[in-house]
């Protein structure tokens, strides 16, 4: 009887995330996640289940390494700090290769919509973590006093991902380092309480 076949399922997850990173979930064929996968179709099926299943375990571990990203930011800093290290981390201090492929999330939550719902609606819920911890981050700036009074919490993260939206697609759009940092130093001016010099 024929062994099964070992699959290295994060080394296979990975090549999926770029293929769908760079090309998209609509444009990427079966044919080009198995060749990039490096596995055969009857794995393919026994190990991810179909196309959309693929994509949703691709989506989960990106959100996972997000997670992880924030663990480490938050190690060190807090508050303002903390959300102006991760935009510069994931907007300003990357390649210009993966600038220019924008947020794997932004891009999939764009292309998904009108396509299939109940993976936009994934998508969607996915940033519902990201706006738990920029509520936490703006929670201790208001405590700190850095946060402008006149910014609520919730103003405050609508604003940041409002923000934060357009900075990933403006990524795809060719925004270059030295833009992307003005534009975050600025993001972060608009909502820190202003130095009186007191």
């Amino acid at each position: 009887m024929a062994r099964p076949v070992q699959i290295d399922r994060d080394k296979a997850l990975r090549a999926a995330r770029d293929i769908f990173w760079r090309q998209g979930f609509t444009a990427t064929s079966m044919s080009q996640l198995l060749k990039a996968m490096d596995i055969g179709s009857g794995s393919f099926y026994a190990a991810f289940g179909s196309k959309p299943e693929l994509f949703a375990q691709v989506i989960e571990k990106y959100d996972t390494w997000s997670a992880a990203q924030w663990e480490r930011i938050r190690t060190t800093k807090a508050g303002l700090d903390a959300i102006s290290e991760f935009l510069h981390i994931t907007v300003v201090d990357v390649s210009d290769k993966n600038r220019l492929k924008g947020c794997l999330l932004v891009n999939s939550i764009l292309e998904m919509e009108g396509v299939d719902t109940e993976l936009h609606q994934q998508l969607v819920n996915r940033f519902k973590g990201l706006e738990q911890v920029l509520s936490l981050c703006l929670q201790e700036a208001q405590d700190s006093g850095t946060l402008r009074e006149d910014v609520s919490i919730a103003e405050g993260v609508g604003y940041l991902m409002t923000n934060i939206y357009g900075l990933r697609v403006a990524s795809r759009a060719g925004l270059s380092r030295a833009e992307a940092r003005r534009r975050v130093q600025v993001l972060i001016q608009m909502i820190s309480k202003p130095n009186t010099g007191e």
